[in-house]
């Protein structure tokens, strides 16, 4: 084999290799979930467990697009997750954070309704 030929497929082997590299399926959910108040920590591992096998196959049947391989598995993951009755934490709210941390409405008599026209 000549130079020029052995250069080129080992090139060729390394674009192969970088770009399979970028392509490749996430192998864990970079977000984080918490066990629903009612579940034990041995039902929130078999939710985990379960619902990372859907996200994997989920992000691998999914078509191309502009989701990120790693975003895709993500929102799969929490979505069962969440329909396992599990904590999807949000961003700026502490885990748990319900109905108590929404502000009240200010007191007194809310401004009448603006006047209707008729025509």
């Amino acid at each position: 084999m000549s130079m020029t030929r052995t250069s080129a497929l080992l090139i060729a082997a390394a674009a192969a290799v970088l770009t399979s590299a970028c392509a490749s399926t996430p192998t864990g959910p970079s977000v984080m979930v918490l066990p629903g108040s009612s579940k034990t920590f041995e039902q929130f591992q078999a939710d985990d467990a379960r619902c990372r096998q859907a996200a994997v196959t989920d992000a691998a049947t999914a078509k191309e697009g502009n989701v990120h391989p790693q975003q895709r598995y993500d929102m799969a993951y929490m979505q069962c997750m969440y329909a396992a009755g599990n904590q999807i934490p949000m961003a700026g709210r502490p885990p748990g954070a319900g109905a108590a941390n929404v502000p009240q409405p200010p007191a007194g008599t809310p401004p009448a309704p603006p006047p209707t026209t008729t025509r």
